[in-house]
């Protein structure tokens, strides 16, 4: 499975604004489908494109068959982020820091300059985030 850290913005509902701000300033390049980018912090808008996928996309409504269409929000909400699960939320970017991929290296690179600018202090919950530390000292 490996390390992960787990960011936590201050406001979850900040997430859609933070990704805009690292794509603009670190020339990050997000997936995008059906016009919402998904950016380095789980968003709003992500949630609902991917619950509209699950309910509505061929290939979404294969994924859990055995749920009755349509998941609602709230259901959908318990399978991503209900007990045990260890990956965040929404509001929160979660990168595997043990056996970095190549395409978490540009995203790590940019996370670690955006924590030496104060808008790093103003919109990232440091002591709510998990192994933080150990992402930013990462030697790339």
């Amino acid at each position: 499975m490996g390390t992960y850290t787990i960011i936590y913005l201050k406001k979850a509902e900040m997430a859609e604004e933070v990704n805009i701000f690292l794509k603009e300033k670190y020339s990050l390049k997000y997936e995008r489908y059906n016009g919402v980018d998904y950016g380095i912090f789980y968003s709003q808008e992500m949630f609902d494109e991917d619950l509209r996928f699950m309910n509505e996309d061929q290939e979404g409504r294969a994924n859990l068959p055995h749920y009755q269409r349509p998941i609602i929000r709230e259901t959908y909400y318990s399978l991503l982020f209900g007990p045990k699960n260890c990956f965040g939320d929404i509001g929160t970017a979660c990168i595997k820091i043990s056996c970095i991929s190549e395409e978490d290296i540009e995203t790590i690179k940019a996370l670690q300059k955006f924590s030496t600018t104060p808008e790093f202090n103003k919109y990232i919950h440091f002591r709510k985030s998990k192994n933080l530390e150990r992402l930013l000292r990462q030697d790339l």
